[in-house]
């Protein structure tokens, strides 16, 4: 154990019990000198060793070391408190969208961590192949939407995992504590009733976004340097990257079917059909990626798949069959050259001729509009090419399709919900789609 891990759990506990001091006798202490004094004079007694140890030292052997989640969040009351002054609003929010998230990782965390659940979700704390994107993730957004102690907090999290600042190996351990996360659990009601009034379109894609990118940058890096992580923890059948592809999925026909019950007494029927085959496009893409729930309801392979399916599962992507003696793989003519190509319209073709048109009011517009095609905006275009050439390209592994599918599916998903053409999904909008 290095220096620093000693003591490190002492100058938390003694922060603790500061903070524990302030909380009762700040309103006694009418000034901000006679606050840091009382900070000063704790904080010293605290870590002043009483028969061979300290206060803080037979504190930390009861409840151990806090995270840095915790010493951040005790630095900043201690602050606060000493300072008499208030918490600009900008500040607040950041708070409160901590102690969100850290309430729900705690509603997950722990009971997985008693082995009431089938994934321990703890245990991924030990080589965070999934945790470190999602942080990642979090860290850009809150770049992008000018947050500050959230992405910092995380960032300072993880780079001291990084330096083994404490004596456990698990990042979760830097993250949250049990005091944090009871505390955290308290707030919970009261900050998602407030954080919920402030979600935007624009914050939900910028989400998205920055979560399918940091998989997509983490699994560049990752099949560089460990290519068996990679294949069999990052990508692994029923794994994290195949549970939120098919998600996507579900999601994009869940918004399908909605707009199909909206809009039944207002679209034609091109309109209609159109709608119902993406819904259908999502529910079948969601069915193919956990092999329509085989593994999850334990029934066995139809004979039929495990003769001509290359997994030996229930799925028609991964079919190989035989044609003038010569073996045809499906997903590669489909579900690969076939959808390539599709994409090479949509994109290069479809799209600039329907923006030439619908800025011109020309016939190609109204086509689109009458048979319900989501068009996309730039940030999807960009970011369809960008999961391509980086999966394709970047990835050297047979299970790169993984995460072009896992990435893709995002991309898909706010392609539908978040179209260019948004107004053709309007009720009252039937003006703009005759």
């Amino acid at each position: 154990m290095t220096a620093i891990q000693t003591l490190l759990p002492l100058l938390s506990n003694a922060l603790l019990i500061t903070a524990m001091a302030l909380a009762l006798t700040h309103r006694w202490l009418a000034t901000p000198i006679h606050r840091i004094c009382l900070t000063l004079a704790v904080s010293a007694v605290t870590l002043i060793p009483l028969r061979d140890q300290s206060v803080a030292h037979y504190l930390a052997g009861v409840i151990g070391s806090l995270s840095i989640t915790s010493i951040l969040l005790l630095c900043t009351y201690i602050i606060y408190r000493c300072r008499q002054g208030r918490l600009p609003d900008g500040f607040k929010n950041d708070l409160n969208r901590l102690y969100l998230l850290v309430g729900v990782v705690a509603i997950f965390l722990y009971p997985s961590a008693l082995g009431l659940s089938h994934w321990d979700l703890y245990a991924e704390g030990y080589y965070p192949i999934i945790l470190a994107p999602v942080l990642l993730a979090i860290i850009v957004l809150g770049i992008w939407l000018n947050w500050v102690f959230l992405p910092a907090l995380l960032a300072i999290g993880f780079v001291g995992y990084g330096l083994g600042l404490f004596e456990s190996n698990n990042l979760w351990d830097y993250l949250i504590d049990p005091l944090v996360a009871i505390f955290c659990l308290v707030q919970l009601p009261r900050v998602a009733s407030v954080l919920s009034r402030q979600i935007t379109a624009p914050a939900m894609e910028a989400a998205a976004v920055s979560f399918a990118g940091s998989f997509l940058l983490f699994s560049v890096f990752l099949a560089q340097v460990n290519q068996d992580a990679f294949r069999y923890r990052l990508v692994a059948e029923d794994g994290f990257t195949e549970t939120v592809t098919a998600l996507s999925l579900l999601v994009v026909m869940i918004v399908c079917i909605h707009r199909l019950v909206k809009l039944r007494r207002h679209r034609s029927r091109i309109f209609l059909c159109m709608t119902g085959f993406i819904a259908l496009v999502g529910l079948f893409g969601a069915g193919e990626e956990i092999s329509w729930g085989q593994r999850i309801f334990d029934w066995q392979t139809p004979a039929y798949f495990l003769e001509h399916n290359k997994q030996e599962e229930t799925g028609l992507h991964n079919l190989v069959i035989e044609i003038n003696n010569k073996k045809i793989s499906i997903n590669k003519v489909i579900f690969g050259t076939g959808l390539a190509l599709a994409m090479l319209v949509y994109l290069f073709i479809m799209t600039p001729l329907y923006r030439r048109h619908r800025s011109s009011g020309g016939p190609f517009a109204g086509f689109i509009h009458q048979f319900a095609i989501p068009m996309p905006r730039n940030y999807q275009v960009i970011g369809y090419l960008v999961v391509v050439a980086c999966a394709e390209l970047l990835i050297d592994s047979s299970k790169r399709g993984e995460i072009t599918e896992f990435a893709g599916s995002i991309i898909f998903l706010l392609n539908v919900v978040y179209p260019d053409n948004p107004e053709i999904f309007v009720a009252d909008a039937d003006q703009q789609i005759s």
